[in-house]
């Protein structure tokens, strides 16, 4: 399978992609480019095949670095060689339909990654060390995940009744006013980048929870921007999503003409209809900062949204440590209990 491997102009040394300057970076020479400027990247255009022999379905690159054979997913398209860690981009895996149309690039470094991390798990309580020591932080990863969005516009109409309540009382005698009003909104709404995770294997709940990312920064996708991260490739189709989608666009849409009807006291919607005008759909690649985590089989994750900074985390407990503080609580109130027992007696 053809491998990529993008070289400074200057000095031949590794290109990637920095997300604190927004250029191509030289890992030796320190040289900065814009992606107009990057060369044609070094390519390996070996094919190397699976045990049936169908080069789309290899597992097998060639490190145009060094020549080592690595073994990768099928649905990775960037990554390390495990021998002289260049960066290296399988454009097979990048080409026909697997190419996304956008690239969302990385704004955060992993050095601010690491620091906004270590401030998050700073507040929580009774975490294993080992979740957050330098070696575990040595494992955080940039990672390019693939999503489906979907931009669309539709006609909405929704009818309903408000009801207005006034009670007041003069004298003895209380009087209670009820009116009703019959309102109808009808309007045009559109939505934009509503997102799905397109990888089966993925962490669904970390994905959907760093959500959403600014999709006006997002750049036509250039595999330069890769280098230097990890990246998957989709798996899944968006004619997967696309019923689930739909019911999302509608509750929005409902939602959106619900909040024109203000000044009533209660309102019951009767009828909701919404007629689709046109949606475009587009396969992109979204910036994520990850660290995963086993004890004991159970995987535990930390997704960091890399443009935004949104955090998502399921979380190890310490049980030593909690119990130790439970006990301590326990041993303080009885203390207390025990001292409040005398001083009455």
């Amino acid at each position: 399978m053809s491998a990529l491997t993008y070289k400074c102009p200057n000095c031949g040394g590794s290109m990637v992609f920095d997300p604190k300057q927004q250029c191509f970076s030289c890992e030796y020479c320190l040289s900065a480019f814009r992606r107009e400027e990057l060369e044609p990247p070094q390519s390996d255009q070996s094919d190397e095949t699976n045990e049936s022999g169908q080069a789309d379905q290899a597992l097998l690159y060639t490190c145009p670095a060094c020549g080592a054979a690595i073994a990768m997913d099928q649905t990775t398209a960037a990554g390390f060689c495990y021998y002289c860690h260049n960066p290296v981009v399988l454009s097979g895996k990048l080409s026909d339909r697997q190419a996304p149309s956008l690239v969302l690039p990385f704004q955060i470094s992993r050095e601010a990654a690491e620091e906004r991390f270590l401030s998050w798990i700073g507040h929580k309580k009774y975490i294993p060390p080992a979740f957050f020591s330098r070696t575990q932080l040595e494992k955080l990863s940039g990672v390019y995940f693939p999503y489906w969005t979907c931009s669309c516009t539709m006609e909405g109409t929704l009818s309903g009744t408000a009801t207005d309540l006034r009670v007041w009382r003069t004298g003895d005698t209380e009087y209670t006013e009820t009116k009703t009003y019959s309102i109808q909104r009808s309007g045009r709404i559109t939505l934009s980048d509503l997102s799905r995770n397109a990888l089966q294997k993925a962490q669904v709940r970390m994905l959907e929870g760093i959500l959403p990312f600014d999709l006006t920064k997002a750049e036509r996708f250039h595999p330069g921007y890769l280098s230097g991260f990890q990246a998957e490739v989709k798996d899944m189709e968006r004619e997967t999503f696309e019923s689930e989608v739909r019911e999302e666009a509608e509750s929005h849409a409902k939602k959106l003409l619900m909040d024109t009807v203000a000044g009533h006291g209660r309102f019951s919607v009767e009828n909701f209809h919404t007629a689709e005008q046109s949606s475009v759909w587009q396969y992109v690649l979204l910036p994520v900062w990850i660290l995963t985590y086993r004890k004991n089989e159970e995987l535990y994750y930390f997704a960091m949204n890399g443009q935004t900074g949104e955090i998502c985390g399921r979380l190890p407990i310490d049980y030593a440590r909690l119990a130790a503080a439970c006990i301590g609580i326990f041993a303080a109130v009885t203390a207390a209990f025990t001292l409040a027992g005398g001083l009455l007696l």
